[in-house]
């Protein structure tokens, strides 16, 4: 139970930002109280401080913290357990007979209200929690919300539950199923005073209220070792969405063998502590909310104790640099040196602040759910910040190649010489059109890869190789070729690490896949510059043959050579600079290494650092000619 005591650890460093919403990526989002969850609420009810109806609003599915009881946080089916304040329609209106309530849900609002008074007479209720007692003990809540035309009635008076022609009122639009399954929150007007579903004086109340009355067994907590707890088996679901039912702690099966055959039961085999369990997993759920990312069913997430913000280990290398510097990328490449060198800055200032801030762990982890009702820690590791930082340095300087990114808040395409992140890496690997299930396989496999330096494995460069040397398989894709080129280089750089390779041309590495990689290259320069000048918009023979020349290069080299005999008539003088290009490198291959074996992934990067110089080198000549 390593994970709950270290989640536990992370919600006592951040109590300050307990019931405090926070903006992040779109969604307010908070760090819950113990006891109490969100839930998503589609009616507001504003009452005076004696109770008294004022006004009520839709809303578009607004979070809502809700105090909840060890039952209620886990009702499902028909069993009557409601939250406290704020629930749904039917528990909170007592008049939801009267306008055409269902008979079976008859008793869901005295339980709800005998719940209710029992706090609004407690010593420790404030004035809200009166107040909310007093508007539903009135029994009017859906005839207010009927005179606010908010739930529409049809010609007997009665409420209808299900909209089915056109022009649909808007309650009917966020509410799913049942309009009586609504959920109302309620809130008390006053100057200065928070709403109820924000008021942090309203959730120590509910706390204090809750460890008084909660009737429950109390114990050792296994992972506090604290005695005398009150105890549950009833722990927090919802963790990666507001949607998800399944938990990482349950012992429901009596009839499996979920621990029959060695405990009679269920606390036998392990007594866990309701607020550890409240605090882990609220800690768990907002970490994901907040930083984490998910492929499919898989949530990753990365984070300190003392400081929860970490880097991101699925980041791209931009990601780490400073803004002017990220800024150049929209003018310029930027060069190995320069990457490298701001990698290693941002990489020590992180250093910095978690000396500063006295971090002594990182832990990376991520939960899938192989079923509806179960989740699963697939990934667990700690790590101390100069490790993992050193981890992260040694992937951003070794996993690299020339890459563009499309920044769509500027609307430009930014260069760079640095790692792409895991997302574009999956892409390229698979495919867009991928199982989503097979990508965040490769998430997984990526991540020790990038947090433990471990090898790149060898059959997911096989894979993208054998993506990349079929050009034409990207006709019928929005996918790149050419990104996907760089982004093979940048696995293949990482997979032969000890090489030493880099994008800038090795103009004395006489490996045989790098030697015919350029010739490919200088075949390829040549006769798209050709072809531009001429303004035709067809494939090189280059590209044509990539394939066959990657199985029998050879052979095929012999074939693409002769094809370029017309281009060298047509440019005349100009083609001297090729012809002794091509020569050079064809020198080099020895009697030994011109032969139809099939070349290696090495031959990716000696094809695209020729392009690059080539390239480059154009531009070069082009700007000091218009400085001239």
């Amino acid at each position: 139970m390593s994970w709950m005591q270290q989640l536990s650890a992370v919600y006592e460093h951040n109590r300050h930002r307990v019931g405090t919403f926070e903006e992040r990526r779109n969604q307010r989002i908070t760090l819950l109280p113990v006891a109490h969850m969100m839930q998503s609420a589609q009616i507001q009810i504003n009452l005076s401080p004696d109770g008294e109806f004022l006004s009520a609003k839709m809303l578009d599915n607004e979070r809502t913290i809700v105090p909840m009881t060890l039952d209620s946080a886990n009702r499902a089916g028909s069993a009557i357990r409601p939250h406290y304040l704020h629930d749904k329609l039917f528990y909170v209106a007592g008049d939801y007979i009267r306008f055409g309530g269902e008979e079976k849900r008859a008793d869901y609002f005295p339980k709800y209200r005998e719940q209710m008074k029992a706090w609004a007479d407690h010593p420790s209720a404030i004035e809200e929690v009166r107040a909310i007692y007093a508007y539903i003990s009135k029994e009017k809540v859906i005839a207010d919300l009927i005179e606010e035309k908010i739930l529409p009635v049809n010609h007997e008076g009665k409420v209808i539950p299900k909209w089915t022609g056109d022009d649909k009122p808007e309650i009917y639009k966020v509410v799913t199923g049942d309009v009586f399954g609504a959920f109302v929150r309620f809130t008390v007007i006053q100057p200065n005073a928070e709403p109820v579903w924000e008021n942090k004086s309203l959730f120590n109340s509910y706390i204090s209220y809750f460890d008084e009355t909660v009737a429950a067994s109390r114990g050792v907590c296994y992972v506090t070792a604290n005695k005398d707890e009150i105890l549950t088996t009833q722990h927090g679901s919802r963790i990666r969405n507001a949607g998800d039912l399944s938990k990482l702690i349950s012992a429901n099966d009596d009839t499996g063998f979920t621990f029959r055959g060695r405990f009679g039961e269920s606390t036998e085999a392990v007594q866990i502590g309701y607020e550890v369990s409240q605090k882990s997993h609220h800690a768990l759920r907002w970490l994901i909310q907040r930083q984490g990312t998910y492929v499919d069913s898989r949530y990753f997430v990365a984070f300190g104790i003392e400081k929860v913000e970490v880097p991101e280990p699925f980041s791209d290398g931009l990601g780490f640099l400073n803004a002017d510097v990220h800024a150049k990328a929209e003018t310029k490449v930027l060069t190995e040196e320069v990457t490298a060198n701001e990698i290693t800055k941002a990489m020590q200032g992180f250093k910095h602040t978690f000396k500063e801030a006295n971090l002594k762990n990182i832990i990376v982890m991520a939960v899938d759910a192989a079923t509806s009702g179960r989740l699963a820690i697939v990934y667990y590791q700690q790590f101390h910040p100069d490790l993992y930082i050193d981890a992260l340095t040694r992937w951003h300087t070794t996993c690299r190649w020339l890459q563009e990114d499309f920044d769509k808040e500027t609307k430009k395409t930014r260069r760079f010489v640095g790692t792409p992140s895991t997302y574009r890496i999956v892409e390229a690997v698979y495919g867009s059109r991928a199982d989503a299930r097979i990508k965040k396989e490769l998430y997984s496999r990526l991540l020790p890869c990038i947090v433990e330096e471990k090898p790149l494995p060898k059959d997911i460069v096989g894979l993208i190789f054998n993506r990349v040397k079929n050009p034409y398989s990207f006709k019928q894709l929005k996918e790149s070729w050419e990104g996907t080129l760089n982004i093979a280089c940048a696995l293949i750089n990482k997979q032969y690490e000890s090489e030493g390779y880099t994008l800038a041309l090795q103009e004395e590495n006489n490996s045989r896949d790098y030697l015919f990689g350029r010739l490919l290259g200088v075949a390829e320069v040549m006769e798209r510059n050709i072809l531009r000048e001429r303004s035709e918009d067809r494939a090189t023979n280059a590209t044509r043959y990539f394939n066959a020349f990657s199985q029998h290069p050879a052979r095929t080299w012999f074939v693409i050579r002769k094809q370029l005999t017309p281009y060298f008539e047509r440019i005349g003088v100009h083609a001297t600079r090729y012809a002794k290009l091509l020569q050079a490198l064809e020198s080099r291959l020895t009697t030994e290494q011109m032969t139809d074996a099939p070349l290696g992934p090495v031959f990716l990067l000696g094809y695209s650092s020729q392009v690059q110089d080539m390239y480059t080198k154009k531009e070069e000549k082009q700007n000091d000619n218009i400085n001239e």
